[in-house]
């Protein structure tokens, strides 16, 4: 449904923790009230609708796309969800309420005017397979334990630097490293590791890497001096160090065990074979584009509905002689990552997109506009074999370059 008949009724939402402020308008007709939060309610509120308005099409307005409310709005054919963006919704008020003022009411009967008057242009929220849901849900999160271990591995970096920087000279590629958290939880600081001694430091890290960087280890912690010989702050940042070493070992854990969860689910989607086609891509990965591109063949206009969905495509604004090209900031943030991650996977493994990111490069892009530049080549193709069904062939493609005449094809020559 994205056009009005006389049989639809609009109903904006004004969606919130607890209490839901709604109006519906029919016609001329206007009701509005307050929903709770609570499945029976939700479900009462539905009947009454379809009581008060008999064999009609409901389009719903609300600036939200998960949660229980649209969870309990799903699945039913008479309802059909419409999500607005916030952004757009409020320039929208601003139209109407120049102090930048809000309230719930006034903002569900708003609702119900954008939807009256942009219906066309909205797409419809559609539910996606269960699968799916628990692959985007289950990347989102692991995404989430990511970024907040990252958090605290800064927080640890900085204490470290303030009374045991040797920690950060042992070699480790990350901080979150096992061989670190092991070290950390029983030597927080350089006083304790001395006292230990060369063997049982020996024997720690022994077991966790080659006998040639274990000796180096044990020999930096050895011959170190100590930065600072306050005790007060050595046995603060010590407690302290262990309190984020222990949340971190916790992150590690539940990180692997969402990896390993993902992993096991995303190979029985439907749509795996067209994502794992994809050259230096994971199941990480695979489950994440899965979660972008969804179920909805419609979901997507085309390829520059995706780019600009997930912030890929630059956004160029003019007036008048001038013009201006920057970066498309209002997009989810986790999509852009994906496919920005994903196209700098790729540099290893396709010939193409190795010429093409030299080439940004040689034109004197940074790396990571080089890798966005590669990302929106690259979508145009996930775009076409999502769309088709079919899995990603590069010598195909590479072939086509070269029937195209490509200038990329010279370069994957040369």
């Amino acid at each position: 449904m994205n056009s009005l008949t006389q049989k639809t009724v609009l109903v904006g939402i004004d969606w919130a923790d607890q209490t839901h402020a709604w109006h519906v308008q029919d016609g001329q007709a206007q009701t509005a009230g307050l929903l709770q939060q609570d499945a029976t309610a939700i479900q009462d509120w539905i009947q009454q609708l379809r009581k008060q308005y008999p064999d009609s099409q409901f389009a719903v307005a609300i600036e939200t796309t998960k949660g229980a409310l649209i969870s309990a709005l799903l699945g039913h054919d008479d309802l059909t969800l419409y999500p607005i963006n916030p952004a757009a919704m409020a320039s929208y008020r601003k139209a109407f309420a120049h102090g930048g003022g809000k309230n719930d009411p006034g903002d569900a009967m708003l609702l119900c005017q954008y939807l009256k008057h942009y219906i066309a242009k909205l797409r419809p929220l559609r539910t996606e397979s269960p699968l799916t849901r628990k692959l985007a849900a289950m990347a989102a999160d692991r995404r989430r334990l990511v970024d907040q271990r990252t958090a605290h591995c800064n927080g640890l970096k900085a204490v470290l630097k303030t009374y045991f920087p040797e920690v950060l000279k042992l070699g480790a590629a990350r901080i979150y490293a096992d061989f670190i958290i092991a070290f950390l939880l029983k030597y927080p600081n350089l006083a304790v590791a001395q006292k230990a001694g060369a063997t049982r430091l020996r024997k720690l890290f022994y077991g966790i890497g080659s006998r040639a960087k274990a000796e180096q280890r044990v020999q930096l912690l050895l011959d170190a001096t100590a930065l600072s010989d306050d005790s007060t702050l050595i046995e603060t940042n010590s407690m302290r160090v262990v309190a984020l070493v222990s949340l971190i070992q916790t992150y590690n854990a539940q990180i692997r065990i969402y990896a390993a969860q993902i992993a096991e689910a995303v190979v029985e989607h439907e749509d795996y074979a067209i994502f794992k086609s994809l050259p230096g891509a994971s199941d990480l990965t695979h489950s994440r584009m899965i979660a972008a591109m969804g179920d909805d063949r419609t979901r997507y206009e085309d390829a520059g509905s995706l780019q600009a969905a997930t912030g890929i495509a630059p956004l160029t604004t003019q007036s008048g002689k001038q013009r201006f090209v920057s970066a498309r900031w209002a997009c989810t943030k986790f999509l852009r990552q994906t496919f920005q991650e994903f196209a700098g996977l790729s540099i290893a493994k396709s010939k193409w997109a190795a010429a093409y990111y030299k080439f940004q490069l040689d034109k004197g892009k940074s790396p990571q506009m080089a890798k966005r530049a590669l990302a929106y080549k690259w979508q145009r193709i996930i775009f076409r074999c999502w769309q088709d069904r079919v899995p990603y062939d590069e010598a195909k493609y590479i072939e086509r370059l070269k029937k195209t005449g490509s200038p990329i094809y010279q370069l994957i020559k040369a």
